[in-house]
């Protein structure tokens, strides 16, 4: 499914009127778990119902209102889920196999794909994922919701996909409603994508609002150097002020210190990140 099929309920919406909003991005490596070995002998296939089941589980437990997902999965298996949880739901293609998700409390109104796939679309631009959702938080206020996944071995191309989000945020700026920029930038802060945002005025939650950076994958396996700090939250000036709190989700089940035995793993190799801003 694209952005522009996002799934939205035909009735009326009636708001909750809520002062907080939580926002999460989470790389979910395909709902195999990690290490996907371990993983397999209890959730078996990423595609099942059970483990849509267990991940549902696993999101609802991150209470956000909105959530974006990177390494996504099939459209039957994010409705699953989107269901489970009693979301809406859109989804951002990719030109490989990463495709991207929002899941939202509030009405989706419009969605945007900017990883369509294409010839050689491996290698240039947005060979992951990346997208925008128009989100109607209530009867006064829309939000964009950016989602990225950045190619992670070549600093050339992430600059480059840097260059195209910028000029897709100049274009989402013109309308004049409040932005976040989130996902898996697979580099650390001081890359171009970092300095794009920061010279528009973005600001980093965890930052900001969550007692410094902290890393994002530095599970048993992977504390190589102390871990990566690679996923992010991003706001716009207009809500950097709304910022409140913001933390790297680091409770068991998400990660481990290992050492690593049978039996042992944990829902990604990534960490969500969920930052709360009191609005609208």
């Amino acid at each position: 499914m694209s952005c522009s099929e996002s799934v939205n309920p035909i009735f009326h919406f009636v708001y909750e009127r809520n002062s907080v909003m939580r926002i999460g991005t989470y790389n979910v490596l395909g709902l195999t778990g990690y290490p996907a070995e371990e993983a397999s002998k209890d959730l078996g296939d990423p595609n099942t119902e059970e483990t849509a089941k267990h991940f549902a589980d696993v999101f609802q437990s991150l209470a956000c209102d909105i959530l974006a997902l990177q390494e996504g999965v099939a459209l039957t298996q994010i409705q699953r889920i989107a269901l489970a949880m009693d979301r809406q739901v859109a989804t951002c293609p990719s030109p490989i196999a990463w495709s991207g998700h929002i899941l939202s409390r509030y009405p989706i109104l419009e969605s945007r794909t900017y990883s369509h796939p294409k010839p050689n679309a491996a290698d240039y631009p947005f060979s992951r994922t990346a997208g925008a959702v128009l989100l109607e938080l209530d009867e006064d206020h829309l939000l964009w919701v950016v989602v990225l996944h950045l190619h992670p071995g070549l600093v050339e191309l992430r600059n480059a996909e840097a260059e195209h989000i910028a000029r897709r945020i100049d274009e989402l700026s013109g309308m004049h409603h409040p932005i976040v920029v989130l996902g898996d930038f697979n580099c650390e802060v001081g890359e171009a994508i970092h300095t794009m945002l920061a010279s528009k005025a973005f600001t980093n939650a965890m930052a900001t609002a969550g007692g410094g950076l902290q890393p994002t994958m530095d599970t048993v396996g992977l504390k190589h150097g102390g871990g990566w700090t690679i996923d992010h939250i991003y706001v716009s000036s207009d809500l950097s002020g709304h910022l409140t709190t913001a933390e790297v989700i680091r409770r068991d089940g998400f990660r481990q210190d290992g050492p690593q035995q049978s039996g042992l793993w944990v829902h990604s190799d990534h960490l969500p990140v969920v930052a709360t801003l009191d609005y609208p």
